[in-house]
């Protein structure tokens, strides 16, 4: 008829605190199942279903981040307002990734305490099923933020150049805030020199050994013609390390930021009283002093205890007598 208004089905999906929610699919369908119109929700949540006559229909509203719903409506010869509430999706997860100092546990909740913010990582949620959520980037003070999340238990991934990436689960609720903290370890490069006792000066083809804490072997490396040797990517912890080329010696380092990243092992060489002692071997290399320096590879290792803090920015690569990078 003339001058009458068209039949439509038209309201606003919102979340529970009265938010809009765009981008959520409407679909209407028939009580047999078939799908008679489709919608998206605008910036405002508004959204409009056109039926092709009066009758009750099927309304289902769906939202990749809220839970979806349907409901039954029964349309006239006017339009009619349904309006939609989707439960879920009013959570939001967030805190501070970067270096932890102090010994604040990992996952600290709370205000970013205990961790030195890192800007520029990517942070990476994925949902039980390995589908990407959503991703973000921290900020220039280590803060990230993720918003309209529904209930369920997430993986939390954090990457960055120079950083080891981490993953760890998040458990977010059907509403309110949570804050998670993530710790990321750096990619320490040591650096060392290893010098005779006596004269200081380098001793070449001498062995360093790096043992972990729990006496784990980390790497071996032979020094160069300027004594030096290098570890590329340690992680952070209390270690032990040796060089042996004259006697041996060994020390225990803490790799990780705020302290110097050069250490240097001195080398005692043997007394020589000429009584009891094994005969020298022509092939060994002789130490600056003219002691003989031995294999590289001796049976014995001394102890001690020697507190240095690596940091990997801080390194300065190691180079041979002529210049060139080792």
């Amino acid at each position: 008829m003339d001058g009458q208004e068209p039949i439509m089905i038209f309201g606003r999906v919102t979340r529970s605190d009265g938010a809009p929610v765009p981008g959520a699919a409407l679909t209407l369908c028939d009580l047999s199942g078939d799908q008679l119109d489709r919608a998206a929700a605008d910036d405002g949540g508004h959204y409009q279903l056109v039926p092709p006559t009066g009758g009750t229909y099927l309304v289902i509203c769906a939202s990749s981040t809220h839970q979806p719903q349907a409901s039954l409506v029964a349309v006239a010869d006017r339009p009619l307002r349904h309006d939609v509430g989707l439960a879920g999706g009013g959570a939001s997860l967030g805190g501070t990734v970067g270096v932890r100092h102090g010994s604040a546990p990992p996952g600290t909740n709370g205000d970013g305490s205990g961790v030195s913010g890192w800007g520029d990582v990517v942070l990476t949620l994925t949902d039980v099923r390995g589908t990407v959520v959503a991703v973000t980037r921290s900020g220039p003070d280590g803060t990230y933020r993720f918003a309209d999340l529904t209930e369920g238990t997430y993986t939390l991934t954090a990457a960055a150049a120079r950083l080891t990436p981490v993953a760890e689960t998040v458990r977010v609720p059907a509403e309110g805030h949570v804050t998670h903290d993530v710790a990321l370890a750096t990619r320490t490069r040591l650096h060392g020199t290893v010098r005779s006792a006596g004269a200081g000066r380098p001793v070449a083809e001498a062995l360093a050994t790096l043992v972990s804490e729990d006496g784990h072997v980390v790497g071996s490396r032979v020094t160069g013609e300027d004594g030096s040797f290098r570890f590329d990517d340690v992680p952070h912890g209390v270690y032990t390390i040796t060089a042996s080329g004259y006697a041996p010696v060994a020390s225990e380092i803490e790799i990780g930021p705020g302290h110097p990243s050069d250490v240097v092992l001195n080398l005692v060489p043997p007394a020589v009283d000429g009584a009891g002692g094994s005969p020298a071997r022509p092939d060994a290399p002789r130490g600056d002093d003219g002691a003989m320096a031995g294999n590289g590879f001796p049976d014995g290792f001394a102890g001690g205890r020697h507190g240095h803090h690596l940091e990997s920015d801080d390194a300065t690569e190691p180079r041979t007598q002529s210049g060139e990078r080792w």
